[in-house]
């Protein structure tokens, strides 16, 4: 009979608690009497059977009866060493004693034994982690055995298993044997005795690593410095900064700030700043941001995408604020209306949307007063009051009618959710945007939509809501049945006041509409956040990110087709920050008697006390009447930015005016599928083509004028943010981002110098990188061409 067909007895006295799964434990008479059924009864080809036994007795009967029935069988008593190699399936070292596997409990130890190793190993992964099971310690590692080492865990683990320290010490100089870096030979050499301290060395190594050498020399000894720099810094990015580390780092950051705030002027300067950082500092953030808001240096687009690349992962820093960076980058000064010229309603939402808000929330933010530019915001103000009648007949300007889309036959059976989101500004829309797509829509258009006025809720809501001017409103849940029933077939319409309605509502089983009327927004806008150290962004994306977890949970619980379900966007109207030079003061009594709430920019005045008012009011804003509706109300609209405000108060927004930031607002449509978009069309303008071929011709060496006249049949605008010549050789001169508007046509021009080694090729080739409704695509175009020298003959100074 082989080794491993022999029976095997061995007395193990009370030493072990959890034998082996393929052992036989005698520990009463009931046991022993089962060990003898199962001795009896096997066949000398079976595999081996091991059998351990606590007491002497059973020991000494067991012994009697294999000899009684003829079965060859092993007899040893069981040391605490040998119980724990075929308990634990390890090697057990030499300098571990039966009184330490005592003393330390190591047999009550339950471990995972289904793969063979060694003492050491297997009680550093059950105590430690999976971190000390690779034989060889790779810089991918490092990270995760610091941190095992210096977790509380670990620290109680060596407390009570004395024996886990010989065993980590056995670790390194593995480790330390195999490697052939350098570095890992000099850590593993400092780890058994020094952890804490080498967590400290490597976490001021990971913060000022890209700083000047002397602050790591200032913290550290010049052996720890040698140690620490030859640690490649890419490898411990992710370690946790142990923390008189962490306070050491931003004593020397904070001094070394200080020191060179005078000198950072320029950009370049600023971005060998940011080159220092680590990246993962709070506090290093706060001095490269004030760096770009105190006005040193006119930052860049580049300058700030730099420092949002390097804080994207720091602690305490938001996405947002980060986003918000960009309002430290001044923006083209809008266009300014001349003296003579005159806006169509097409030219102010494009000039609003693309040129001003962008402008204006950059201003906002660094209280900057543009005077020309509040000449052609109070432009503005006189067209939209001369020209307010007719917009809001046209049912594709007005406010009040941008919901008769549900009354087409494509929304019949469509789940509608429509997000009436009180004072959404145009400049908030990208953070509501980016909410919606994260949860998974997809946008189909954004349209600009005139506000009523004044631009309070009051005025706006019922009468969106309607489709109809009200003098008297009712509940919005009566002006929604109402418009059911006359505008929307019938449709049941479910009216929800606020997000915890929607939380709670169960998705419907037929086409409905449900509106949720979200004003938590205005709320958050008319407080004053920033005291507290918090951005109108930051909380708007909270906000906005709740909605659209509440509209996506909604969304997956309706059974229709996921063609059928369409979210809306739509606001009341938008608001404003007033800055200081844009204060008007009036006595006291005056601005309590005429705007009495705080949160608004206009007045209401019976028509019989409009000689109560002060002349010098009136200059400052026009004397409006609502069209369509029959009052006796006279309301004072101000003129531009203008606000009658007492000092100190409301530093929030504020709305009722009628400035384009106020009442221009966007409508959206969201779907869970992706639009599919039209091709855009294109052609070139003033091309000279040779006459016998029809291609194109152009002169190398010459600055080139290229105009490219696209078409946009979608029903949203296009922007084009780049274009490019692919071939020939060309230097791009100049070539300024365009919109095309939904359905229209605009004209990209390009400046083009064509280089020597474009002479002779036969086709010019440009690609236009575009983006409609939040989606970018690119657009190739080839044109037949000849490259011709401008020596060459035929040359005529025209061609120039």
């Amino acid at each position: 009979m082989g080794n491993e067909n022999q029976v095997s007895i061995s007395y193990i006295g009370n030493l072990a608690h959890t034998p082996p799964d393929d052992v036989l434990l005698v520990e009463n008479d009931g046991d022993y009497v089962r060990a003898c059924h199962t001795l009896s009864h096997r066949e000398k080809s079976d595999i081996g059977l091991k059998v351990w036994v606590r007491s002497k007795n059973h020991f000494a009967w067991l012994r009697d009866f294999t000899e009684q029935i003829d079965c060859s069988s092993k007899f040893e008593e069981k040391t605490p060493r040998l119980v724990l190699a075929e308990q634990w399936n390890v090697q057990i070292p030499e300098w571990l004693t039966d009184t330490d596997v005592l003393d330390f409990n190591l047999l009550d130890i339950p471990v995972d034994s289904q793969k063979q190793t060694d003492f050491e190993n297997r009680l550093l992964i059950h105590l430690l982690g999976a971190a000390f099971q690779p034989d060889m310690l790779i810089s991918a590692h490092l990270v995760d055995v610091i941190k095992a080492l210096v977790s509380d865990e670990a620290k109680a683990a060596f407390k009570k298993y004395p024996v886990l320290r010989r065993c980590f010490e056995t670790k390194c100089e593995q480790w330390a044997k195999r490697s052939s870096e350098t570095w890992v030979k000099d850590i593993c050499r400092q780890l058994p005795e020094n952890s804490n301290e080498v967590w400290q060395w490597l976490s001021l190594w990971v913060g000022l690593h890209g700083y000047p050498e002397k602050l790591l020399e200032y913290v550290l000894a010049p052996e720890q410095v040698l140690l620490i720099r030859k640690v490649p810094p890419d490898v411990i990015n992710d370690l946790p900064l142990e923390s008189t580390a962490k306070e050491q780092m931003l004593t020397q950051i904070e001094l070394l700030f200080k020191e060179t705030w005078e000198q950072v002027t320029s950009s370049d300067m600023f971005r060998k700043v940011v080159r220092w950082t680590s990246g993962r500092l709070l506090k290093e953030y706060h001095f490269i941001s004030s760096i770009l808001r105190n006005n040193r240096f006119p930052p860049t687009e580049e300058d700030v995408q730099e420092v949002q690349t390097k804080f994207r992962y720091c602690p305490g820093v938001s996405e947002n604020q980060l986003n918000a960076l960009r309002y430290c980058v001044k923006p083209d000064r809008p266009t300014l209306l001349g003296l003579e010229e005159e806006w169509s309603s097409v030219e102010w939402i494009r000039w609003t949307a693309e040129e001003y808000v962008p402008y204006r929330t950059w201003q906002v933010h660094n209280g900057y007063y543009d005077e020309d530019l509040e000449q052609t915001v109070a432009r503005f103000t006189d067209w939209y009051i001369a020209e307010y009648t007719s917009i809001h007949k046209d049912p594709d300007l007005s406010l009040t009618h941008c919901l008769r889309v549900l009354s087409s036959n494509r929304s019949e059976n469509e789940f509608s959710i429509i997000l009436l989101i009180d004072c959404l500004l145009l400049a908030f829309m990208d953070i509501l945007d980016d909410a919606l797509r994260n949860v998974g829509f997809s946008r189909h258009n954004l349209h600009y939509r005139f506000a009523a006025l004044p631009t309070i809720t009051e005025y706006n809501k019922a009468a969106l809501l309607s489709g109809e001017w009200q003098e008297k409103t009712g509940s919005y849940e009566a002006i929604l049945k109402t418009r059911a029933n006359t505008d929307w077939g019938g449709k049941q319409v479910v009216y929800l006041s606020n997000l915890k309605s929607m939380l709670e509502m169960a998705a419907p089983q037929e086409a409905t509409i449900v509106v949720l009327n979200f004003v938590d927004g205005d709320e958050l806008l008319h407080s004053d956040v920033e005291s507290k150290n918090i951005t109108y962004e930051d909380e708007l994306h909270r906000l906005f990110t709740r909605m659209a977890e509440s509209v996506s949970k909604l969304s997956q619980e309706w059974s229709g087709p996921r063609e059928q379900l369409s979210v809306y966007v739509v606001t009341d109207h938008g608001a404003c920050r007033i800055l200081e030079e844009e204060k008007r003061s009036f006595d006291s009594t005056v601005v309590n008697r005429l705007f009495a709430n705080e949160k608004h920019r206009f007045s209401a005045v019976a028509e019989d006390q409009i000689d109560e008012i002060p002349e010098n009011l009136w200059v400052l804003g026009h004397r409006f009447k609502r069209p369509f509706i029959s009052e006796n109300t006279v309301y004072f609209l101000p003129k531009g930015h203008n606000t009658v405000r007492q000092a100190g108060r409301v530093k929030g927004y504020i709305h009722g005016g009628v400035t384009p930031e106020e009442v221009i607002v966007p409508a959206a449509q969201y779907k869970l599928v992706k639009a599919a978009w039209k091709t855009l069309a294109t052609r070139f303008l003033n091309l000279d083509q040779v006459r016998e071929t029809g291609r194109a011709k152009f002169y190398i060496q010459r600055v080139v004028t290229l105009e490219v006249e696209i078409q946009n049949p979608n029903p949203s605008d296009v922007r084009v943010f780049r274009a490019s010549i692919m071939s020939p050789e060309t230097d791009l001169k100049s070539c300024e981002t365009v919109v095309i508007p939904a359905g229209s046509v605009n004209t990209l021009q390009m400046n083009c110098y064509f280089k020597k080694a474009a002479l002779g090729e036969r086709s010019l080739e440009i690609e236009i990188a575009y983006e409609i409704a939040g989606n970018q695509h690119t657009l190739p175009l080839t044109l037949e061409s000849e490259f011709r020298s401008a020596i060459a003959s035929g040359f005529s100074l025209r061609d120039l």
